[in-house]
């Protein structure tokens, strides 16, 4: 869905892309690989960056791929350097948004484009559910608000020119296709009740953080969250 957003941009082969918040690289191959695109990951962890650069290297992708450490609120390019920057699951980890949108237009040319993937807590979604959430996943609450992120990002100067919302359809079809949903279901139940056995084996923390994990994509498929993808530009070139 989100290649299909970028398709409808028409970006030219070879153009410079910025994947921001890249983890392991999944994203930042395929948009090079099905766009022809010049791509660059950042990332903050350097474990994530080793494991991309060799997935890069593995798929021939080594010419028109490159990776860098940083994040959305400190981008280490000169200004003007990218036609689009990519932010998939990446915005409910920011601290300072404005300073993240801010820094995203800096690096953007004046034509550039942003699309964003982000998930937001629903009226369905219980206080004591999220703050479980933000707590073991480091997200910050208040990147879970639409009327917060959007007034960021409006702030910051920019405009959505598009949005789409993603409620529970998605998880409903991943559940019909191959039964994700429920194979999830089933590892938190097995979690949940034998909780000491586990957290034994894993540790608190990663007991925690697999747990949330496992809400996450329950919660998705019971609309207490609820994804939206942004195609946004910059105010000030528009």
């Amino acid at each position: 869905m989100l290649y299909d957003v970028v398709g409808g941009l028409n970006l030219a082969a070879h153009s410079a892309v910025l994947d921001v918040g890249c983890g392991k690289g999944n994203h930042t191959c395929e948009l090079a690989r099905r766009f022809s695109f010049r791509v660059t990951g950042i990332d903050p962890v350097d474990a994530n960056l080793g494991i991309a650069r060799d997935a890069a290297a593995q798929q021939g992708l080594a010419g028109r791929v490159v990776f860098a450490k940083g994040g959305m609120e400190s981008v280490p390019f000169e200004d003007a350097t990218f036609d689009l920057a990519w932010c998939r699951d990446v915005l409910v980890h920011v601290r300072d948004l404005r300073r993240g949108f801010g820094e995203c237009g800096r690096v953007l040319r004046p034509d550039g484009f942003m699309v964003v993937f982000t998930t937001y807590a629903t009226e369905r979604m219980e206080p004591k559910e999220a703050a479980r959430l933000c707590d073991a996943l480091g997200i910050v609450p208040e990147n879970l608000s639409p009327p917060y992120v959007e007034g960021c990002f409006r702030e910051a100067g920019w405009r959505a020119i598009s949005s789409e919302k993603i409620g529970s359809e998605l998880m409903q079809y991943y559940e019909e296709r191959d039964g994700r949903c429920a194979r999830e279901l089933m590892r938190l139940a097995r979690m949940l009740s034998a909780e000491e056995r586990f957290v034994a084996e894993l540790g608190e923390a990663n007991y925690q953080v697999t747990s949330a994990l496992y809400h996450w994509v329950i919660y998705q498929l019971l609309g207490k969250l609820s994804s939206v993808i942004y195609t946004l530009r910059n105010t000030r070139h528009v």
